[in-house]
């Protein structure tokens, strides 16, 4: 078979088998592109993309013509299929091997279809934009992978190479300055590093109005002064002890277990709360494991702003948790409004009333009963990220699971959450349910003096760590007692091999969050926008979703993910500690942010996101024209799970974002069904 290539990235331009460069027409140029990315697409979506403001048949007709042009220009057909089209087996794209998940080739540079506009044509428009984008972060990440392996294999010159078109593809990545001035220093050239610094640091003036971060004058300075520093990589880190990542017995804890031990013996719903990083999920789950099995529910940030965000999550882990669990059809057709799984051919019928409104409740309180075999207790953990429709739906579970003969089948629940951040409400039910004597809320406080120095002993039993005189005091004054900043200033410990409370950690152990982040620092490249992708994620990552938004193959994934987990960035599918997240996405430069934010955004409605998380990534991005449609669509998603006042919201925000982008009929019609429903 003869060989045509199209190329799509750069200039576009078709190239035949015998050499000759075809001129192509700018409507031929989208149709080729479209379904070299798209695949199989009917004639009817094609005519409605190239002529939207055309009647249908007129549409059609146009493509026919567009098709025979190409064929007679050509010589041959390189679009086949009757009611759909395809391109011919016979045309190569580049585009397309790029996104291969083996791609091989040398990386191109070339923007997609550069040069090509199609402003007159909405639709197509926005979907070149978004395929430049997705592109684009394709080879950011094979070049920054690429680069990263060829820095651990210490093939300078190769990883400079990538890294220098790191650069020149996103000029406002510090971290691929960062890279670059590594290597250079690494190659003996520190001016040419310095020049790189100054480089970058004019580009984000000029641009972003800011200054590079710390890390990178950091790192600029560190040059500056004649250290050659390594490129920070977790193949060369110092591997940390068990211990330290999880310290086998819990200390300073005898009295707040033993106010546990007491409410549990009352029967009551326990709240567990604490300062970040306190201790507070292991502190529970250790004690749940003395008296069973748990089921942990975890609340994820992001999931408070989507109305049963926190249920779906929860139903999905307890059917994921009792595999043989079969559920009635009336149970599965209920929970289809908030688990697309489940659903059929027909959409769910709105809540349009009281008794649909119980009957979806009841639905739940199923899932729990039947789900529940075998747990000594559920905790739910973060609960502060729960939204309010799931804390309305777990209150249903807590008060009427007796009224309505099930209370023998729902274990003990065990509720985290952060010190002083539940929503005015959810504290004020809480605080009946304690002053009722049905609830006990236990606070944990940071630890003294002497239960660091009782962890340091434990540390010291199953490692080859010595502590220096009088590091516990100096630990606990650094730390106030906080375990998780604790553990994170034993890490740099251990990793720095440097046992002191020096002037110079004083300095950079401003608490957790910044350790984390410095740690996070020395990821790879992969593994660390790996990270960046679930950050920005929030609720809504797993493997295959931060796979997509990345625009790499799950197999390119599998090495960085491998990477975090021994880190200790990752557990599984979530991150090892809140705080951990919070440091990753507080050290994510804007302008990653932005591109990531636009990725998750063209990528969640492929797994069935609720269209608010899709319309909260579309903000973020700035975008408010792709915003505003998603914004209706979770009105009326909040709305057919009877949840008006949150309908309202969206609708609220949707006209002022229809406002700002002065369309006056979209500001109508959403401030419309904000009257309707509020």
């Amino acid at each position: 078979m003869q060989t045509w290539n199209l190329r799509l990235l750069g200039s576009p331009s078709l190239t035949a088998p015998d050499g000759r460069d075809l001129r192509l027409e700018r409507k031929t140029v989208g149709l080729l592109a479209y379904l070299a990315l798209e695949g199989a697409t009917s004639r009817a979506a094609l005519a409605e993309l190239l002529w939207p403001d055309t009647v249908a048949s007129s549409g059609r007709n146009n493509l026919v013509h567009v098709l025979r042009r190409a064929k007679s220009a050509f010589g041959t057909a390189l679009v086949e299929g009757a009611d759909e089209l395809v391109l011919a087996e016979a045309v190569r794209v580049d585009a397309r091997e790029l996104l291969g998940e083996r791609f091989a080739g040398d990386v191109p540079l070339g923007e997609f279809l550069s040069g090509v506009e199609f402003d007159d044509l909405p639709e197509l428009s926005d979907w070149l934009l978004a395929w430049r984008e997705e592109l684009g972060a394709r080879r950011v990440s094979l070049l920054s992978a690429r680069a990263s392996e060829a820095e651990r294999e210490g093939r300078v010159a190769d990883a400079l190479s990538y890294a220098t078109r790191l650069v020149d593809l996103d000029p406002l990545a510090e971290s691929a300055y960062r890279l670059v001035m590594r290597l250079h220093a690494a190659a003996g050239d520190r001016p040419a590093a310095l020049r790189v610094y100054h480089r970058c640091k004019d580009v984000l003036e000029r641009e972003l109005g800011v200054r590079p971060s710390e890390e990178t004058a950091r790192l600029a300075r560190a040059i500056d002064q004649g250290e050659l520093p390594r490129a920070p990589s977790v193949s060369t880190s110092r591997p940390l002890p068990l211990a330290v990542l999880r310290p086998p017995v819990l200390v300073g804890r005898e009295a707040a277990w033993a106010q546990l031990e007491a409410a549990w013996q009352r029967g009551q719903t326990i709240y567990v709360t604490g300062d970040p990083g306190v201790g507070k999920t292991r502190f529970v789950q250790d004690f749940v494991t003395s008296k069973g099995r748990a089921l942990y529910l975890p609340g994820r940030p992001g999931a408070q702003d989507v109305p049963f965000a926190a249920a779906a999550h929860n139903a999905r882990a307890r059917l994921t948790a009792a595999p043989d669990v079969t559920l009635p059809p009336w149970v599965r057709r209920e929970l289809a409004r908030v688990l697309p799984e489940f659903r059929g051919s027909d959409a769910p019928a709105p809540i349009d009333s009281p008794e649909a409104r119980l009957n979806y409740f009841l639905a739940h309180l199923e899932v729990v009963r039947r789900t529940s075999q075998g747990f000594a207790a559920i905790i739910n953990d973060d609960v502060q990220y729960y939204d309010a429709a799931s804390v309305e739906l777990g209150a249903f579970f807590l008060t009427q699971s007796r009224e309505l003969g099930v209370e023998g089948d729902v274990p003990r629940h065990i509720l985290i959450y952060r010190r002083g951040s539940l929503p005015e409400a959810t504290r004020a039910r809480q605080d009946a349910l304690a002053k009722a004597g049905v609830a006990a809320v236990i606070e944990l406080e940071p630890l003294g003096e002497h239960d660091v120095e009782a962890l340091l002993d434990e540390i010291r039993a199953s490692t080859t760590f010595e502590a220096p005189q009088g590091l516990a005091r100096e630990l606990h004054g650094l730390t106030n007692g906080n375990p998780q900043f604790l553990l994170e200033t034993l890490k740099h410990m251990f990793q720095s091999g440097d046992f002191r409370v020096s002037d110079a950690l004083r300095e950079r152990a401003s608490g957790a969050t910044r350790l984390i982040a410095e740690r996070a620092s020395r990821l790879s490249e992969p593994a660390l926008q790996a990270a960046r992708a679930a950050a920005v994620l929030r609720d809504d990552f797993t493997l295959e979703v931060v796979a997509e938004v990345l625009g790499v193959g799950l197999l390119d994934l599998a090495s960085a993910w491998e990477e975090l987990e021994g880190a200790h960035v990752m557990l599984g599918e979530r991150f090892s500690h809140d705080l951990v997240h919070e440091a990753v996405l507080s050290g994510t430069p804007d302008a990653i942010r932005t591109l990531l934010h636009r990725s998750a955004a063209r990528v969640l409605p492929k797994y069935d996101a609720h269209p608010g998380r899709v319309a909260q990534h579309w903000l973020n991005a700035r975008d408010l024209r792709q915003a505003a449609p998603w914004l209706v669509k979770a009105g009326e998603a909040a709305e057919a799970t009877s949840r008006p006042t949150d309908a309202a919201a969206f609708y609220a925000r949707a006209a002022q974002v229809f406002r700002e982008l002065g369309d006056v009929e979209g500001e109508r019609a959403a401030a419309a069904r904000e009257r309707t429903v509020g």
